[in-house]
């Protein structure tokens, strides 16, 4: 029998991870699903797929659907995996929902190839296996695009990947890959502070211009197929009309406007409150950043973006259960640096499915999810951030984090624990 080389047997290791993580999402697709969110991307992959995306937006009202609030880049996705649907002729039967929901999880698969590869470049391959195979069958993450049939998992890539390509020092692609991601969905938003900050502060003022430079040429880019003659009140009508479309404080998020119950009218106070208390906290992180961090501290940068993305969903208002997504990506890229950080992903996956599972169930039943669900997982989350919160002033006053070396002094034993 002939030994495979070391990087083989990884390669076809990784290779079965990621396949039976897909199967296991297939075998799911037949789910119902949100079925007016189905519904809708059904339509946008017809209208995309008919005209392309030149007119989309100006013809997808004709496709018995009210508006496309998705941001220009999703409809690149709509046109190609609209023409696939359209070549199988399966449009208006119940199949198209495995073309909607594959596209999601294609970038779930891509996802736990950019953990692998981030953790490998660190730890041994028992480790880097174990982190990847955490967010893989992840039940929050499995239920996000194989069940419920959402796209979060398209712009976390993109924001998972903009970080790493910071620590890669590729400022300008990360910020390129940014706009991309920001370009998905608008909540990528969460993690601007901490892209400029991390540019700024290791690269200097020219290298954040030209970043800022590349960062908008992207999204033109991007844009100006749809938009000639004024694209950026074309982009501007899609995020804030969107966002203006739900005023309410939480629309089903279990976050810190939940207590009391869901759905409540949003005033301009309670509005400006949410966003002045994730100022607040954005400002907060960063200083901690300014203080603490090493241009190789990996760890405390993955925390920041894990906080931003955490405070993103709990202090504003209109948020929705699905924004605290993109927290268990960088929590999982945490995994190996901290044991700190293992609970803290075990419980903010519980309280995600729990979001997203009552949510659903509360569509095909017509009914309230009863209050005391509610406020429960609420305090579970509250809980979580505080704590977190909590550990971050620790650090700032200079308790001793497990994790937080610099990535030059970490050396790796032969069982992949971390020693100096």
């Amino acid at each position: 029998m002939i030994k495979l080389p070391v990087e083989k047997r990884e390669a076809a290791s990784l290779l079965l991870l990621i396949v039976v993580s897909l199967l296991i999402r297939i075998t799911l697709f037949p789910m119902p699903g949100a079925q007016g969110d189905l519904y809708y991307f059904g339509q946008w992959f017809n209208a995309a797929a008919d005209h392309g995306p030149r007119v989309f937006y100006n013809v997808v009202t004709s496709y018995n659907v009210l508006f496309c609030d998705y941001p220009p880049f999703n409809v690149y996705l709509f046109w190609i995996f609209g023409s696939l649907a359209k070549a199988l002729s399966l449009f208006g039967t119940p199949s198209i929902n495995y073309i909607i929901k594959l596209l999601p999880t294609l970038f779930d698969a891509a996802t736990v190839l950019l953990i692998f590869m981030f953790v490998r470049k660190r730890f041994n391959f028992k480790t880097s296996i174990t982190t990847a195979a955490l967010y893989a069958f992840n039940p929050a993450v499995i239920f996000n695009s194989a069940v419920w049939g959402q796209f979060d998992a398209i712009y976390t890539f993109f924001l998972l990947l903009s970080l790493i390509l910071l620590f890669n020092s590729k400022p300008k692609l990360s910020a390129a890959v940014f706009a991309i991601g920001l370009l998905t969905k608008p909540q990528g938003i969460a993690l601007a502070p901490l892209i400029i900050f991390i540019i700024l502060r290791n690269y200097g003022w020219r290298t954040l211009v030209t970043s800022l430079v590349t960062a908008t040429a992207t999204v033109f880019a991007v844009i100006l197929p749809f938009e000639w003659s004024n694209p950026v009140t074309f982009l501007w009508n899609i995020y804030f009309g969107a966002y203006s479309g739900y005023g309410v404080t939480t629309a089903n998020a279990f976050n810190l406007w939940a207590i009391g119950g869901l759905w409540r009218t949003d005033t301009q106070v309670t509005l400006a409150a949410g966003w002045i208390m994730f100022g607040a906290a954005t400002a907060l992180i960063l200083y901690i950043l300014h203080k603490r961090l090493d241009p190789s501290d990996e760890f405390t940068v993955l925390f920041a973006a894990f906080m931003l993305f955490f405070s993103f969903f709990m202090l504003p208002t209109r948020i929705h259960e699905r924004y605290l997504f993109p927290a268990l990506s960088t929590l999982a890229l945490m995994l190996p640096f901290s044991k700190k950080m293992r609970p803290f992903y075990g419980v903010l996956t519980f309280t995600c499915l729990a979001n997203m599972a009552f949510v659903l169930q509360s569509f095909y039943t017509a009914q309230a999810i009863p209050l005391m669900i509610v406020e429960t997982i609420t305090i579970i989350n509250l809980s979580a951030y505080l704590f977190a919160l909590v550990r971050m002033l620790m650090d700032l006053q200079g308790a001793k984090c497990e994790a937080r070396l610099p990535r030059s002094a970490l050396e790796q034993t032969s069982n992949g624990e971390i020693k100096t």
